[in-house]
């Protein structure tokens, strides 16, 4: 049996999990030989023991290697091991990464995830929440940041469906197995998903049912694949504070957007800004930490003079393409967005992430209704 195989038959096994596998590979030096000897030496290996070592080498009558590959292909997924160049990068890094990545869609998207926020809060969401979730998520799609979450109700599927609009790619981390999604209401969301350059992963096998237990192991991988974890709205005993408890266990940073004080789904993200999670009001909150923006001063000095006779140039000459027509639009004074986006021989997408990196460059700001101004 070849590697590959071994870690999807230890994957397949269930409760044998990364650390587990850890030790097997430690014991063994390739984890394919644990597979192959017996019980009486599994069993002397510390946190093996004797209930995994009858589980591990009676491992043929317990799963069935050949009926998953072929449920696997018939459902056009993939499965990728921590061996394979499109495992997602951040996620090696922490300290139980899984031991296989169920795919539906582009794997190339969790190649290219290093750059991902999560997005997460409360499946009870209310109209606040579910504003600041689509802007914010919206925003990342525009900058081309990947957006991370669990397909989940509520917030989850704000934040997916926002970052589609702008043409994004988000990443769908779900509890259960390609073949058992939950909620169904979202199996159509999960198909747009991956048409779109995105994908729908799950550690867990093709059958494996959704289950209340799973949940809290599924976030430990939104985090796990994102640079920073985004909680929108979360009550007290959220899923979504389990999430940002994983991420910084995996030294990740955590942003909490704040809510109205009365409001249940706000004491969360409260609770999370009281223990030192960044406060997000917009996404150039988020782009802060971690873009570091060069040439942001408003005026720079010209070459030609010296220390005592300073003279300026504008900051027109920092910018250039569809930036600097959007600064000359804001000339005589505020606009509205719409209108910008009407003027511009461009499509709206690239108007607002123009915009947008505008704003991250504390140029321009955005006003109620809509409006932009210089700042």
């Amino acid at each position: 049996m070849e590697r590959r195989e071994a870690l999807i038959v230890l994957n397949l096994l269930g409760g044998i999990g990364p650390v587990r596998k850890k030790l097997l590979e430690t014991e063994f030096g390739k984890v394919e030989d644990a597979l192959t000897a017996g019980r009486v030496r599994l069993e002397r290996i510390p946190g093996i023991g004797a209930k995994w070592a009858e589980v591990i080498s009676q491992w043929e009558s317990r799963c069935d290697l050949a009926a998953e590959l072929k449920r696997v292909a018939r459902a056009g997924a993939e499965i990728l091991t921590e061996d394979d160049d499109d495992y997602p990068p951040l996620l090696r890094e922490i300290h139980d990464p899984p031991i296989c990545l169920y795919i539906y869609g582009n794997r190339k998207a969790l190649k290219e995830s290093r750059g991902a926020i999560a997005v997460v809060g409360s499946r009870h969401t209310t109209a606040y929440g579910v504003r600041m979730a689509d802007a914010l998520s919206s925003a990342a799609g525009y900058a081309g940041w990947p957006v991370v979450s669990g397909l989940a109700r509520g917030i989850d599927t704000v934040a997916h469906e926002a970052t589609l609009r702008a043409k994004g790619v988000t990443v769908a981390v779900v509890g259960s197995g390609l073949a058992s999604l939950y909620p169904q209401e979202n199996i159509g969301l999960a198909k747009r998903i991956a048409e779109s350059g995105g994908a729908v992963i799950t550690e867990f096998p093709m059958l494996f049912p959704p289950d209340r237990r799973a949940f809290p192991m599924r976030n430990r991988i939104i985090s796990g694949m994102s640079q920073g974890t985004v909680v929108v709205e979360a009550g007290l005993q959220s899923g979504s504070l389990i999430t940002a408890n994983c991420a910084l266990e995996q030294d990740r940073v955590v942003f909490a957007v704040p809510g109205p004080a009365d409001v249940p789904q706000s004491r969360g993200c409260h609770a999370l800004i009281k223990d030192g999670a960044k406060l997000v009001e917009s996404f150039a909150d988020i782009a802060e930490e971690f873009v570091l923006l060069p040439g942001l001063g408003r005026m720079a000095k010209d070459e030609k003079t010296d220390e005592k006779n300073t003279k300026s140039r504008p900051v027109e000459l920092q910018l250039h393409g569809l930036e600097l027509k959007l600064w000359a639009l804001l000339n005589d004074g505020e606009r509205y967005i719409d209108d910008m986006i009407a003027e511009m021989d461009e499509d709206a997408s690239s108007v607002l992430a123009s915009l947008l990196s505008l704003e991250m460059k504390h140029l321009v700001k955005q006003l109620p209704g809509k409006r932009v101004v210089r700042a």
